[in-house]
């Protein structure tokens, strides 16, 4: 029997973190439609801090990234987080008539996030990396994927869901799960351990930022 894709392989060999995220309380409210007002507003204003560290992350792969067609990927990666996600966040701060909180008053979660994440990209070598924002990405995709299938009264929170489970953002992860497959023929054991761990760590940190939103209100 052949062994399954590597990408498989290691959200099989991390299922306690994938699990653990998968079934988040934030997830839950979500897909129940029971999401609290004040919990999304602060979600989106830690996720909205975020997307500057996203672009960094992406710039480390794009310095690491083997040849050519990966940078291409990467470079269009970049733009999206600059030209799609933060105009996202700032069009609804306005329609919603909120001011996000500073980076200052976040809870340590969120900066253990934000720190561990870009601390993976300083150190990690590419495949590294890409197995992070797989994990990342795949677990939005995953449970947003549900999550639009079902009734989601606040607009723009409905907005932001269907923004993870539709086409170009699935694409995004089809090629991250492909990148992940081929670089693992390609590295020492050593190196997939590696992979396993960073997707692994991933997750663990994305519960922590999913629960910040709701330990900030006490």
């Amino acid at each position: 029997m052949a062994e399954p894709a590597f990408h498989l392989a290691m959200r099989e060999a991390a299922t306690g973190a994938w699990e653990a995220m998968q079934g988040h309380r934030f997830v839950r409210d979500v897909e129940a439609d029971r999401l609290p007002a004040e919990v999304f507003v602060r979600y989106l204003a830690y996720e909205a801090d975020f997307v500057d560290t996203a672009v960094l992350i992406f710039g480390h792969a794009l310095l690491r990234a083997p040849g050519f067609a990966e940078r291409r990927v990467l470079v269009n990666v970049q733009r999206g987080l600059v030209e799609e996600q933060l105009p996202y966040f700032q069009a609804t701060f306005r329609q919603m008539q909120i001011t996000p909180p500073a980076r200052e008053s976040f809870p340590a979660a969120v900066a253990s996030f934000r720190d561990g994440m870009l601390g993976m990209a300083q150190s990690g070598s590419y495949e590294e990396i890409i197995a992070a924002m797989l994990a990342a990405e795949w677990m939005y995709a995953t449970w947003c994927g549900r999550a639009a299938a079902g009734r989601i009264s606040d607009a723009h929170l409905r907005q932001w869901v269907r923004l993870h489970a539709e086409e170009p953002f699935l694409r995004g992860v089809a090629w991250l799960q492909g990148q992940v497959d081929a670089r693992a023929l390609l590295v020492a054991p050593a190196m997939r351990e590696a992979m396993v761990g960073c997707f692994r760590r991933t997750l663990m940190l994305e519960v922590g930022f999913h629960s910040a939103p709701y330990e900030a209100g006490g």
